[in-house]
């Protein structure tokens, strides 16, 4: 009897909090489910009860409005939907703190008095309110406030150095020079230009030098502002007869201002904690979590093998509450400094954010099982084409039906009679007997996916196939383009034909899905449904971890007592029942995939019934999804506890300070708050991935090909020399000393006579530091920021204007309008500046310059200044000129050598991950065999990182765009094609690392021998794989046409079917030789299997990865014949491979 599927629709709240509207299930028509999973009702419906009731991130009153979506009484278009999205009070909250302590900044600017003070730069305390907003928890403010001043400060004090050792070049010092004179240029001289032109290229080398390697982070708004410190300073003290130290206090005084005022406003208004900020992160990473658990438990009851099923919804939540992981990562690098009044101490988090880690691979790992039973995976590359996919998609096979016989996929339909043969006639019995070759083609040792082949028809089959092949590789020849390129990767494609048609089929694989599906579901259902509700009581208890922190207001001792008992035994009450579920799930409950394995073991199995036993790799399948499953439902299970001994231990407020030595660390491969995009990113470092772990992970230690290690201290000290002389030729120092070099050519109007006053009249500092900002390390995001800041620019300059004449009208300036209209605008313009989802710089750059013609024109008409733009429209349209003069510098230095582009980082970065993952798989089989480092940390951290600085890199190509090139379209789909097997390693490595973690030694050595992973000779071949890759891929060199690929034809050597040890095998490390239930039954065995399973998709991968590597390459040493037989034949007849005609099965 079939049973109804109901139809799922997950509703997802955009705000990212965990709350009832994260995981609305409706399920269309009055269906239920079934008996296995009715039992967990009204959990289910407490759970979500208590999401409704509880959730909340740090005050009752925060949640009120987000419980309450903004409902839309007029449909907004989609480039608006960010508007309601973030139209809640909890983001609102930084909004009207950052707004009023850019308000504060105006009114402070306006005051004669304060303006005075502040100097001819005032304007820049209203510009820095919009740079450096307090929108962050006061600590993240408090860090980033203090680098950039002491970043100024230094950028000051090297000003000041280069006017000590220019007023000692001057020939003439004037000490009571009027201002007037000395704008005009007139006490301009050679050598004193000449070393503040020096000290100017210095400084900008330094701070652009800092901003390039330590990437984003505080960091950044630091380095900025000492590059304008830099050159507003030396630009305008060229011009005095005598050193003028006091002229960075122009800078420094508005800056000084500003931060007091953010940090002031970040304790008084709205205060947020370090803690705050990462429990609604936290909730932005759980929410999906519980949202992809839900759809897991909808998804095994629906009909798998429909030509409508998609597991797509289940990897849209998985990828949404990974996506959240990097921005809680950041938040929780600020944990050890967080100060805070709360019973929770801020590292007291740091055990959830672990957890939330781990609980990511597994629900990735759970959706690995739909990738492996979906009948359209991919395939091997047949045609490596450029213009279109190159694997191609096979169509669904229908539903199956009880007659297995009539449920033939269309491939099958048209199969010829070997095939037709296969399905008619039954196996003899000594061929279904149990041994390696039970009910399957004893396929692979690794590999989940075997095919049953009975041994009579194996020679018919074989030939059928080898005439298959031929016409399938004669049709990849000629889909080539012709007058292009050429197909690669022919020599594995036809290896790989071979090997899907004879081993990776099966005709019954649509039945056998459906019922492995099916029994799959009923011992997964209740452990799922228990799960879900542990999720949802998580995150109303995150939701509230930070309430009533002042509770001493609130009601009697003991009312708060008895609660907060009541409270832990819920938690505690949870708890037993997750333990009684996967007790009962690890003991009885998994064991039900094995009910069509179970007749082979009775003495009184008809082998010649219809009820065939399926091939094993069904089980294997099965067993993917339970070791996820179970190992999930343990993290959840630590979670749980965890919350309970926070709960038990922490039960009154108390404040949490920070200890000094950890505070505000910082190193380069740490998480940084704009994870999402860096344009300057080093391709060689992975953030997030400890230098020391990338050759202290594997043994093999790189040498300098060209000279012996050194001897003593002269050879030590030079080739610490020659190794800093090599390091000049890196990325970041080319990229800072041609950003310097740029930053004195655009000075040269600044320090000539002839053109001082022109200069210092119409601020040609602007074009300066627009220009130096504007230069990246590649073209593309030179020309992209060109772009954007010309647009930006723009439209900030027409918004700037218009505010400026609201507020005064006709007249000169009033402080009470300006007052007013910024009063009036500042909400809505920080609301845009924090949420607008457009380029952060296009965002920022459009706010800048309303605030500077603001701010330049009321100075102007309030100010006795020597010079000034004038106001209003005067100030904007110069304003525009300006940066129009820098950007397009940038953009025609960016053209000079070096110049290096978005498409060579792409391949460098991809070429960096590949050889990272090589090293971690060698760290990971190392770890297999020995066992000696229990910490494997490390690894899932690299892994983590890795897969970090995939998908930042999968951000940063959108700027290729801007790379011209005359020589033709960049291969995008290609890249990307590379990109996704690497991520798919990455993961497929995770799984592996916890299943080898969890093996015990004698099982682990059993697995290492199955998957060849000890084999020196097979080993060999995968490591030459990798290193081949990497090589071509830092290079762009071309790779051999004849490779060690595929590795799946040396993987599939020896066979053992369900057995542990193969039967011709020596040693059994004393593990069962022949198979038993209890064998079966066994947990280890499980693990065992799924190890299995992971490594054959890992040699798969790197299969597909060096065929994608040779669509991007090319191929050379080409030798006629190889892999196409003695005997070849282009008009129809067969061809004959030695090479193919090797059976696997004969090896």
């Amino acid at each position: 009897m079939t049973t109804s599927r109901p139809q799922v629709r997950i509703q997802t709240d955009p705000t990212g909090t965990f709350n009832k509207s994260n995981s609305i299930i409706e399920a269309e028509g009055n269906q239920r489910l079934p008996s296995q999973g009715r039992s967990n009702g009204d959990q289910d419906e407490r759970a979500a009860s208590e999401i409704e009731k509880n959730t909340d991130v740090s005050e009752s009153s925060d949640h009120t409005d987000e419980k309450q979506p903004v409902r839309q009484k007029i449909k907004l278009p989609q480039s608006l939907q960010w508007i309601p999205a973030n139209s809640t009070w909890s983001k609102w909250k930084p909004v009207i703190r950052s707004a009023l302590t850019a308000w504060i900044a105006v009114v402070v600017f306006i005051i004669p008095r304060t303006e005075n003070l502040l100097g001819q730069a005032a304007f820049l305390i209203i510009i820095a309110s919009f740079l450096s907003p307090p929108s962050d928890p006061f600590m993240a403010v408090l860090e980033r406030e203090i680098f950039m001043l002491i970043f100024v400060a230094l950028g000051w004090a090297w000003v000041c150095l280069g006017l000590m050792f220019a007023s000692l070049a001057r020939t003439q010092t004037v000490p009571d020079a009027s201002i007037l004179t000395i704008i005009t240029g007139e006490y301009i001289e050679a050598w004193p230009t000449v070393i503040m032109g020096v000290f100017l290229f210095i400084g900008s080398f330094f701070f652009l030098y800092i901003k390039a390697r330590l990437g984003p982070g505080p960091f950044l708004p630091a380095s900025v502002f000492g590059c304008i410190c830099v050159d507003i300073s030396l630009t305008s003290a060229v011009l005095f007869p005598y050193p003028y130290y006091k002229i960075g206090q122009t800078i420094m005084l508005p800056l000084v201002f500003h931060s007091a005022i953010s940090l002031a406003m970040s304790i008084l208004v709205f205060p947020q904690s370090v803690s705050t900020l990462f429990v609604t992160r936290l909730q932005g990473v759980l929410a999906p979590l519980a949202t992809a658990i839900s759809l897991h438990r909808s998804h095994l009851l629906e009909d798998v093998t429909s030509s409508a099923f998609s597991h797509t919804q289940i990897t849209d939540a998985t990828n949404k509450a990974e996506n959240a992981l990097p921005m809680l990562a950041v938040a929780a690098r600020l944990l050890r400094v967080d100060i805070v009044y709360a019973r929770f101490a801020p590292t007291d988090y740091n055990e959830l954010h672990t957890i939330m880690r781990k609980l990511m691979v597994r629900v990735h790992g759970m959706g690995v099982y739909y990738t492996l039973i979906d009948p359209t995976r991919e395939r091997f590359p047949v045609t490596p084409v450029a213009s279109r996919p190159a694997t191609p998609v096979r169509s669904r096979p229908p539903s199956p039906r009880p007659d297995r016989r009539s449920s033939m996929t269309t491939e099958e339909k048209h199969a010829p009679s070997a095939d037709h043969e296969l399905r008619d006639r039954k196996p003899s019995r000594h061929q279904r007997a149990l041994s390696s070759r039970v009910r399957s083609h004893p396929a692979s040792s690794t590999s989940p996916l075997h095919s049953y082949r009975p041994h009579q028809h194996s020679h018919s089959h074989h030939a059928h196939h080898t005439h298959l092949h031929s016409s399938l590789l004669h049709l990849a020849l000629s889909r080539a383009p012709k007058r292009s390129e050429t197909a690669v990767g022919v020599f594995e494609s036809q290896k790989y034909l071979n090997l899907e048609a004879i081993h990776l089929s099966h005709p019954d694989s649509v039945f056998f899905t459906a019922r492995a599906t099916e029994l799959l579901s009923n011992s997964c259902q209740d452990l799922l449904s228990v799960c879900e509700e542990v999720l949802g009581i998580s995150g109303a208890w995150i939701g509230n971890a930070g309430k009533f922190n002042f509770d001493f207001l609130r009601g009697h001792h003991e009312d708060k007592a008895q609660i907060h008992e009541k409270e832990v035994q819920k938690y505690e009450d949870l708890l037993e029942k997750l333990t009684r579920e996967l007790d009962e799930f690890r003991t009885k409950k998994r064991l039900t995939v094995l009910d069509p394995y179970r007749p082979m073991f009775d003495h009184s199995y008809d082998t010649s019934s219809d009820d065939e036993v399926p091939p094993h790799r069904f089980l294997f399948h099965c067993y993917v999804y339970q070791y996820h499953l179970l190992h999930f439902a343990v993290v959840v299970q630590d979670m749980l506890k965890e919350i309970i001994r926070l709960e038990t231990e922490r039960k009154k407020p108390r404040l949490w300070l920070p200890s000094l030595p950890k505070l505000f660390t910082w190193t380069t491969w740490e998480p940084s708050g704009n994870i999402e995009r860096d344009d300057d990113e080093d391709p060689e470092i992975i953030p997030g991935m400890n230098p020391a772990w990338m050759t202290d992970l594997g043994k093999a230690v790189k040498r300098d090909p060209d000279a012996l290690p050194p001897r003593n201290a002269l050879e030590i000290a030079m080739n610490w020399i020659y190794r800093a002389a090599i390091g000049i030729g890196g990325g970041n120092v080319l990229f800072a000393l041609k950003a310097g070099a740029l930053t004195v050519i655009l000075s040269i109007p600044s320090f000539l006579k002839t053109s001082a006053q022109f200069a210092y009249a119409n601020k040609f500092v602007w074009a300066v530091f627009m220009g130096q900002l504007t230069l990246a390390r590649f073209r593309g995001d030179t020309t992209f920021g060109l772009v954007a800041r010309l647009i930006s620019t723009f439209t900030g300059g027409l918004l700037g204007t218009v505010m400026w004449y609201i507020s005064t009208g006709s007249g000169r300036g009033s402080p009470y309008g300006l007052a007013a209209v910024c009063a009036v605008c500042y909400p809505s313009f920080f609301f845009a500046r924090l949420y607008w989802p457009i380029p952060p710089m296009t965002n920022l750059i459009i706010w800048v310059t309303a605030a500077l013609v603001i701010g330049y024109s009321y100075e102007d008409t309030h100010l006795t200044v020597p010079s000034s733009p004038g106001w209003g429209i005067d100030v904007a349209w110069r304003r525009f000129v300006l940066v129009s003069v820098g950007v397009l510098a940038a953009g025609i230095f960016s053209l000079f050598p070096p110049s290096r582009t978005i498409r060579s980082y792409q391949r460098r970065t991809l070429a960096t991950t590949s050889a990272e993952l090589g090293s971690i798989y060698c760290s990971v089989v190392s770890y297999a065999n020995s066992h000696v480092d229990k910490d494997n940390s490390n690894i899932v951290q690299s892994l983590l990182a890795i897969r970090s600085k995939l998908k930042r890199s999968l951000v940063m190509k959108e700027n290729v765009i801007y790379e011209f090139s005359l020589r033709g379209k960049w291969p995008a789909e290609r890249y990307h094609k590379i990109l996704e097997i690497q991520m798919q390693i990455a993961y497929q490595l995770c799984h592996l690392m916890s299943t080898v973690h969890d093996l015990e030694p004698a099982w682990a050595h059993a697995f290492l021998r199955r998957t060849r992973m000890l084999d020196s000779d097979f080993q060999g071949d995968v490591l030459a794989v990798i290193s081949l890759i990497s090589n071509a891929l830092r290079t762009g060199s071309p790779l051999p046409q004849i490779t060690p690929c595929p590795l799946l034809d040396r993987f599939m050597v020896r066979h053992h079917g369900l057995n542990v040890v193969h039967e011709e095998s020596e040693d059994n490390y004393g593990l069962p030789r022949m198979l038993t239930v209890e064998t079966l039954e066994n947990l280890q065995y499980l693990t065992f299997c799924v190890g299995v399973s992971t490594t054959f998709g890992i040699i798969t991968r790197l299969d597909r990865l060096m065929v994608a590597v040779k669509e991007l390459v090319g191929e050379q040493y080409h030798i006629d014949g190889v892999g196409m037989g003695h005997h070849r034949t282009w008009t129809g007849g067969e061809v004959v491979s030695p090479t193919m005609s090797v059976r696997t099965t004969d090896v």
